[in-house]
């Protein structure tokens, strides 16, 4: 039995299962061998959609369920189970809606975020560039205000749905007007819409797993961006954008527990049924102390991530503790999800048999997005050296 630290957390699981195994479950491996370029699976997210995932942790007033980070990761655990690429579909646009949530004027939030929850708009976060991924605060990307307008110039990679989005939540250093110089530390954030002027998109092809959530790579030449969809306060995008990986770093955690629980599950099922030396594989005890090893990371990888996520809820500041959440649990994926090939032996190796090998692919990227475990080892050590 999964632990759950509250009774909402079963309804949730209780209410996204039968959509799992109804519409996820049939779709995983069709979504992840598809031949490049794959393009973006627009009718299985607006499925997503329209039964309520993607507007889950949206605001109920602005078109969302208004689910509490809790439920949330609880729904992301369960999603990750069955299909992780699926929850990261769902999660990409909480990750660029919740800032226009919590940051944006009325007008904005009553603009973007219940066509975003409906699914009728896909958003995007662009933070990342060439030369500014952990390092976030070295934004190349400028915008000049030119009247009514910011003109924006620079570029983004690795932007989750990059090359499909409607909206992106676009961050910049803001160059003071007539100098072509960057102000100290004036990084802000801009909303910018599809179909401006000056914004092109490809989509990055090969990608080791995570294949249905399409990345892109983002130009802006001379975008002219109108000056009212300034997001928050100039100079305060740093802050935004740091607030707003805070909260996705537990979502992440909570990505990783439904990877390490399907492949515990997977690899408790094939160490009963296969039979080696004339008895199962789980009789050995090499193999019962991978099980047992696997058991314990994910338990604790599991309480990591929902006391990050009560201490969200509580509005009590948890950058440790959200940090700590997702290098521990990315970690402890990759070591469950390592052993289960393990104990599958070729037959976690070759996707033909089962999508073991899948699972190891889609895994590697929870250690990377959202602050790479390296960066967040910066940040706890840096929690607890300030004194």
């Amino acid at each position: 039995m999964t632990y759950n630290l509250n009774a909402s957390q079963q309804k949730v699981r209780d209410w996204v299962r039968p959509f799992c195994e109804k519409e996820v479950k049939p779709m995983a491996l069709k979504l992840d061998r598809r031949p490049e370029p794959a393009e973006f699976p627009y009718e299985y997210y607006k499925k997503l959609a329209d039964y309520g995932i993607v507007g889950y942790f949206m605001p109920k007033e602005l078109g969302g369920a208004g689910a509490s980070k809790l439920e949330q990761i609880t729904l992301v655990e369960e999603l990750a189970y069955y299909d992780p690429p699926t929850s990261l579909l769902a999660a990409v646009s909480n990750l660029a809606s919740y800032p226009i949530e919590t940051f944006g004027k009325p007008e904005q939030k009553q603009k973007y975020v219940p066509k975003i929850a409906s699914g009728e708009y896909l958003a995007a976060y662009a933070l990342t560039e060439p030369q500014a991924g952990s390092d976030a605060g070295n934004q190349n990307t400028t915008a000049r205000l030119e009247g009514d307008y910011f003109v924006l110039n620079g570029e983004k990679i690795f932007i989750m749905h990059g090359d499909v989005a409607d909206v992106y939540v676009v961050f910049c250093k803001i160059v003071e007007d007539g100098s072509g110089e960057a102000s100290k530390r004036d990084i802000s954030a801009l909303i910018v819409e599809k179909g401006t002027p000056g914004l092109k998109a490809k989509t990055l092809e090969y990608k080791m797993g995570m294949k249905c959530a399409t990345t892109a790579r983002l130009w802006f030449e001379n975008c002219r961006v109108p000056a009212k969809n300034l997001l928050g306060e100039r100079g305060k995008g740093f802050r935004i954008a740091l607030t707003t990986l805070e909260g996705a770093r537990i979502t992440v955690g909570g990505q990783a527990v439904g990877i390490s629980q399907r492949a515990l599950d997977e690899a408790v099922k094939y160490a009963r049924s296969r039979v080696c030396f004339g008895a199962p594989i789980a009789k050995l005890q090499a193999i019962q102390w991978m099980i047992a090893d696997m058991g314990t990371q994910l338990e604790a990888a599991r309480l990591m991530t929902y006391k990050a996520a009560q201490l969200f809820d509580a509005g009590i500041k948890c950058t440790l503790e959200s940090s700590q959440a997702k290098l521990f649990s990315t970690e402890a994926a990759k070591f469950c999800v390592d052993r289960c090939v393990q104990i599958h032996g070729g037959y976690g190796y070759i996707g033909e048999f089962n999508e073991i090998e899948k699972l190891y692919r889609d895994q590697r990227l929870i250690e990377i997005y959202e602050g790479t475990s390296e960066i967040q080892r910066l940040v706890i050590a840096g929690a607890y050296l300030k004194g």
